[in-house]
C-alpha cells in the first residue's frame, strides 16, 4: 500500500510539474520593435539613400587601391610573425591560447603596422591628390558618426540577437554572452599594462586600420570599378565580416557575425554619406569602447 502510494505521488509530482517553455526577455524584443520601427522611418524618408552623396570620390584606380589593401595586410602580417616569433611562439597563433600579455602584444604590433602602412599610404595619395582633401570639420563628422552609430544600434544588436535565437531553436546551442575572443581574453584579465596595451588596439588602433582597408581601399575599389554605393557597402561589407570569422568563438558565430555585417554596411553608409573616414572610424570606436565597457562590467 505504502508503495503504491509512492508511486502514486511520483506521478502525481510529475504530472503536476510544468513543461519548461520558451521564454523571451523583454530587453531584446523592445530592442527589435526599436529596429523596426526606426527602419520604417528611414525608408519613408529615404535616409539610407546614397544616391547623390559625396562619397569619398578617390581618384585612384581599383588596382592601387587594391595593391595598396594587399600591402596593409602584408604589413600587419609581417608585425604580427616578428612578434610572435620574439614572444617564442611557433605555428598559428590561437588567440584562445595566448596570455593576455602575449595577446597584447601580437595585437598591438599587428593594428600599429597596419595601421602606420594604410595613413602613410592615405598620405601618399592625397599628395598625389588623388585623394582630396575633405572639407567637413573633423569633430562634427565624429559626433556625426557616433550619433548615427546610436541610430543603427538597434538594428546591429536585434540582428544578432535573432541570429542567436535561430542557432538556439535549430542545434540548441546557447549563444555566449561574449562573442569575441579578444574581449574574453581582456574580460579575464587582471587590468595590468597589457590589458591596457590591449584596450589601446582594440578601441583605437584597430578602427582606424579597418576603416581605412575596408571602408577606404576595399570600398573605394569596387566604386572606382563601377559599381554603385550600396553594392559596393555590400561586398565590402562581406568582405569584413569574413575577415572576422576567424577572431568569433565557433558558438557565437551565428549571432556575432550577423551582427557585424550589419556594423560594416553601417561604416560603409557613414563613409558613402559623409564623404569621410572621419565619422566611420569615430563609429567604430565608439561601438568597440562600448563592447569591452559592457563586457568588462557585466562579466
Amino acid at each position: 500500500m505504502g508503495a503504491r502510494a509512492s508511486a502514486a505521488d511520483e506521478a502525481t509530482d510529475v504530472a503536476s510539474t510544468p513543461e519548461p517553455t520558451t521564454t523571451f526577455p523583454a530587453f531584446p524584443l523592445v530592442v527589435l520593435a526599436t529596429a523596426i520601427v526606426l527602419a520604417m522611418i528611414a525608408f519613408r524618408r529615404r535616409w539610407l539613400a546614397l544616391d547623390g552623396r559625396p562619397g569619398l570620390n578617390w581618384a585612384a584606380s581599383p588596382m592601387h587601391l587594391m595593391g595598396m589593401c594587399v600591402a596593409t595586410w602584408l604589413a600587419g602580417g609581417v608585425a604580427t610573425l616578428v612578434a610572435a616569433r620574439a614572444l617564442g611562439l611557433d605555428g598559428t597563433i590561437d588567440p584562445a591560447a595566448l596570455t593576455v600579455r602575449e595577446m597584447a602584444i601580437v595585437t598591438a604590433a599587428a593594428m600599429g603596422a597596419g595601421m602606420m602602412a594604410a595613413l602613410g599610404l592615405l598620405a601618399w595619395m592625397r599628395r598625389m591628390q588623388v585623394v582630396p582633401h575633405t572639407t567637413a570639420a573633423p569633430i562634427r563628422s565624429i559626433m556625426s558618426g557616433v550619433a548615427m552609430l546610436m541610430v543603427w544600434w538597434p538594428a546591429i544588436a536585434s540582428a544578432g540577437w535573432v541570429a542567436g535565437q535561430l542557432q538556439r531553436a535549430v542545434t540548441g546551442i546557447e549563444p555566449p554572452s561574449i562573442g569575441h575572443s579578444t574581449l574574453e581574453q581582456m574580460v579575464q584579465g587582471t587590468r595590468d599594462a597589457w590589458w591596457w596595451l590591449m584596450g589601446l588596439s582594440a578601441v583605437v588602433l584597430a578602427p582606424i586600420l579597418e576603416e581605412c582597408l575596408y571602408r577606404g581601399f576595399v570600398q573605394q575599389a569596387l566604386r572606382r570599378a563601377g559599381l554603385g554605393p550600396w553594392p559596393a557597402v555590400l561586398l565590402a561589407s562581406i568582405v569584413f565580416t569574413l575577415m572576422h570569422v576567424g577572431s568569433v568563438p565557433e558558438g557565437a558565430r551565428a549571432a556575432s557575425l550577423t551582427s557585424l555585417a550589419v556594423l560594416a554596411c553601417c561604416f560603409g553608409w557613414l563613409a558613402e554619406r559623409t564623404g569621410s573616414l572621419v565619422a566611420p572610424i569615430a563609429a567604430h570606436v565608439a561601438f568597440n569602447l562600448g563592447n569591452l565597457v559592457m563586457a568588462t562590467a557585466f562579466a
